[in-house]
């Protein structure tokens, strides 16, 4: 039978079907018999039946007790709406000329009604790049329970999105996000679960001792464990969830999301102590923003008495910290909480400088009862000059700030701090006084990694720059705020006080074995999410609140320097090294400690030589730095390495003509850094997904039809 045919045939019944309907149905009295017969169908079945008014009012009383969430987003932009005004909205292009907007966008809206135009949370994690599903899970885990989440994942953010995230978006509700595909689209409205609050007693003792890889509780909020029984109750109530999915096999992004929900009004979060007049001030921060769960709990919160609770230590002089901030509050009250728990906190001024009125983080500050200065920012957002002003005023005025002390420590918001940070300076500053020839203490070392450093009690001399968490004198700020960096340079300020304009020269930085600091930060300006999972996320940081540095008093020019060169004369020279990456590296039945020689003409290592070794024994990857004298120094599980460069070392003349040298080849290069990417990467997930064409309806339907794309190239379809 034709298509004709059918159609004709369909035509035929449908009008039997109405003539039928008019002859023997009941006709509505208000419909006249001239009326033609298709508005007559129209009228019986839409438009002249009176309005039920008792549904109608019941549809009103619905509809003022709740509020409308759109959420948008295309190619270009994501908006989110609350009812009709904006909440939250980001677009344009990245310098590398990828979607400004790509990643996941966390927003927190009031539950109670009349919240208007106001977000309580807005965050945007690049989860595209690696590191940043640790930030997102931590985000998450922060959030009050109760109040209404907006989560939206614009095309590629999943590439990276690790489990930690995945978990913590399926507590909030979704039932989509763990089958979403790279180059799709999803959105979910829902409100925070209600979860048991976090004892108190973690606030001060558990950020200090955090392992490296598990920097994303570093906020001290934890998910509680839960049995299967109790796990549905702890979910998030889900309001709306969409994705756009890709159906064919050729395309490479989604379409648009549209996504629109209406959400109850509900009673704000409140709290029995919200009653208590002392706690106003921390009541209206609570009800004004949302991401400080250990703050805001209705169950044993933090309060300002922090700031007075850490243990003391022995003081030996007043040094104040200046905590640099400017737009991440997360960050700065991760910090915050993680400096004031720690022994001497309580003993030591701290003064916070914030690069541009950021009202949360200055409420934030004055909570705990901490003096504020506001910089006016110079230089485009993102650009190095932002900075490096920044940093100049900070250190200049910190000094001004406290016009009786003579040292400071200079402390970025990204950072989380050893218990002994405070103690670490104060064993240390004295050296600062003794020896004209150190310009700084530094509390980051770039070669904390288990492979290569073994001793926290251990300080070494080194041509470095100042460096995530570090200490000066008076008389160094003041000299060298007229040297800092020019506005219109572009380069950064720690580059250019390594450099040729640089007061430093012939001056060292005293750089512990293990670092004092840990890098937390991801997706920043300077640090990327390929950087920080590469390189700084595998450094580890000291967790004894204990430790008495040893031969302080061996740092002085001349005593190190007598010492070092002993060291190196003592040592045993390693022998037939085929490869830098083999392993064992050391003998097995030698204590140490050993010497190797590479080449290098210049402290700018333009063989690669320091290099090579740094990334086969998994130290620093990016460059050479930490030298002495043009001189690394490793301890390898206790037995330490000294590798010198010749003939840029003046140890070099120290031993006789023919020695052995390793100059790295450019294949033995390469093969050292396609070792090192699977180092570097051994933390990420351990593939991607990706849609295939659907076998069957329900299979596209449900977002089964996938492929595991293993990093390695397999792949792997459902």
């Amino acid at each position: 039978m034709s298509l004709m045919v059918v159609v004709r045939l369909w035509c035929l019944i449908g009008t039997l079907l109405i003539t039928t309907r008019l002859i023997i149905g009941t006709r509505h009295p208000l419909v006249r018999d001239s009326f033609p017969i298709k508005w007559r169908m129209i009228a019986e079945d839409r438009s002249l039946h009176p309005v039920n008014m008792t549904a109608l009012r019941v549809m009103q009383d619905l509809e003022a007790a709740m509020f409308q969430v759109r959420v948008e987003i295309n190619k270009h932009t994501i908006q989110v709406y609350r009812d009709t005004t904006m909440v939250y909205e980001k677009q344009g292009v990245t310098p590398q000329g990828s979607p400004g907007h790509a990643g996941v966008h966390v927003v927190v809206l009031e539950a109670a009604g009349g919240g208007g135009g106001h977000a309580l949370l807005s965050r945007h994690f690049l989860t595209h790049q690696p590191a940043e599903h640790r930030n997102l899970a931590s985000c998450l885990l922060s959030l009050m329970p109760g109040r209404v989440l907006v989560v939206a994942a614009v095309p590629d953010a999943v590439t990276f999105l690790g489990q930690e995230a995945v978990q913590e978006l399926e507590v909030m509700g979704s039932s989509m996000i763990r089958n979403l595909a790279t180059f799709e689209a999803w959105a979910m409205v829902a409100t925070t679960p209600t979860s048991p609050a976090v004892p108190s007693a973690l606030h001060t003792s558990t950020v200090a001792n955090l392992s490296s890889d598990a920097y994303v509780l570093s906020t001290n909020h934890h998910r509680p464990q839960l049995s299967t029984n109790n796990e549905q109750m702890w979910r998030g109530r889900v309001w709306a969830e969409a994705a756009a999915i890709i159906h064919t096999p050729d395309s490479f992004v989604s379409g648009p999301l549209h996504l629109h929900t209406h959400v109850p009004s509900t009673q704000g979060v409140w709290c029995s102590w919200h009653e208590d007049p002392t706690m106003q001030e921390q009541r209206d921060f609570c009800n004004t923003y949302d991401g400080y769960r250990t703050l805001c709990s209705c169950s044993l919160p933090l309060t300002p008495s922090l700031r007075h609770s850490a243990p003391e230590i022995k003081m030996n002089e007043v040094i104040p910290v200046a905590m640099l901030t400017a737009v991440k509050p997360f960050n700065f009250y991760r910090q915050l909480v993680n400096l004031l728990g720690t022994p001497g906190a309580a003993q030591t001024p701290i003064l916070v400088l914030v690069d541009g009125p950021n009202t949360e983080i200055i409420r934030l500050a004055r909570l705990f009862g901490l003096e504020v200065l506001v910089h006016q920012p110079q230089g485009e957002p993102g650009s190095a000059t932002l900075l490096n002003m920044h940093f100049r005023f900070s250190v200049h005025n910190v000094f001004n700030y406290f016009p009786e002390v003579d040292k400071a420590i200079i402390l970025e918001d990204d950072l989380l701090l050893s218990p002994d940070f405070l103690s670490f300076f104060q064993q240390t500053a004295w050296l600062l006084d003794a020896d004209p020839t150190i310009f700084c203490v530094n509390a980051f070392s770039v070669n904390s990694y288990p492979e290569v450093a073994h001793d926290p009690t251990v300080l070494r001399r080194l041509d470095m720059f100042p460096q995530f968490g570090w200490m000066v004198t008076r008389r160094w700020a003041r000299d060298q705020y007229q040297a800092w960096i020019p506005e219109e340079e572009t380069a950064d300020w720690d580059w250019w006080l390594f450099s040729q304009h640089s007061l430093q020269a012939g001056r060292h930085a005293l750089v512990p074995e293990i670092g004092r600091t840990f890098h937390a930060g991801a997706a920043g300006a300077h640090v990327t999410g390929w950087a920080q999972e590469h390189m700084f996320s595998h450094m580890i940081y000291n967790h004894d609140p204990n430790v008495k540095l040893k031969g302080l008093e061996d740092l002085t020019l001349e005593r190190y320097e007598a010492k070092f060169k002993r060291e190196i004369l003592e040592a045993e020279d390693l022998k037939d090294v085929l490869h830098p990456c083999s392993r064992p590296f050391l003998p097995q039945d030698k204590a140490g400690p050993f010497r190797l020689f590479v080449l290098s003409e210049t402290q700018s290592d333009e063989y690669d030589s320091y290099y090579i070794m740094q990334i086969c024994l998994h130290g620093y990857s990016d460059d050479s730095r930490e030298k002495y004298n043009g001189v690394v120094r490793f301890n390898l599980e206790g037995r330490v390495l000294y590798i010198i460069g010749c003939p840029a070392s003046p140890y070099c003349t120290l031993f006789p003509e023919g020695i052995a040298i390793i100059k790295p080849s450019p294949e033995l290069v390469q093969s050292a850094e396609d070792d090192l990417l699977k180092w570097q990467t051994r933390n990420y997930p351990p593939y991607y997904l990706q849609r295939s064409v659907g076998r069957y309806p329900a299979q596209e339907f449900l977002m089964e039809n996938l492929v595991y794309n293993y990093w390695n190239g397999t792949l792997v379809y459902m």
